[in-house]
């Protein structure tokens, strides 16, 4: 404390002796570097906000990336679940399903044929059956086969084969196969 009363004496003695030109521009000095020091400290805080609140605004998103995929997975997981309670129910009996679908569209099924399936994959057992349909109208198939795969089980409609019919353009000859899932027991 004794020394800052010191150097305080020194410095208004020093003051003391120059003259009121001297005193104005040293006054101004002082005020310039005291001025200077502060922008220096502002631009240095201001810096500071700036790039915390950008850490902040990074962390934010990445957490509402985090968010989404979060959500994203409990949907797949709910999606993933249902296609297991799926797999596990009552087997479809392929054959009489695809003949009740094919009435409530009034469509012929009169050609099924059992098909060896491909081969049981990760757990999975296949039956497959190959449908053929003639004469029958693009829009009532395209329904049949959507009614088909969003019925009970889990079925797939594979390899489908369309040819027009040179006596009607309206109509097409359809063959595919049908396979449904089960997990193996």
């Amino acid at each position: 404390m004794e020394r800052l009363r010191r150097l305080r004496a020194d410095l208004f003695a020093f003051l003391g002796k120059l003259s009121p030109r001297e005193r104005a521009l040293v006054s101004v000095a002082a005020a310039a570097v005291f001025v200077f020091f502060a922008s220096l400290l502002s631009v240095s805080i201001s810096s500071g906000i700036t790039s915390r609140e950008q850490r902040i605004e990074d962390k934010t998103r990445l957490l509402s990336q985090v968010a989404k995929l979060a959500e994203g997975y409990r949907q797949r997981q709910s999606e993933r679940q249902a296609l297991l309670a799926q797999l596990k129910g009552p087997p479809v009996p392929l054959l009489s399903y695809i003949s009740q679908q094919g009435k409530s569209f009034q469509i012929e099924v009169g050609d099924l044929r059992p098909v060896n399936a491909p081969g049981d994959v990760e757990g999975l057992k296949e039956d497959a059956v190959e449908v053929n349909l003639a004469r029958v109208e693009l829009l009532k198939l395209s329904r049949f086969l959507f009614a088909l795969e969003r019925g009970q089980g889990v079925i797939q409609v594979r390899r489908l084969r369309l040819t027009s019919r040179a006596d009607d353009p309206n109509l097409v000859d359809a063959t595919f196969t049908v396979s449904a899932y089960q997990l193996k027991s």
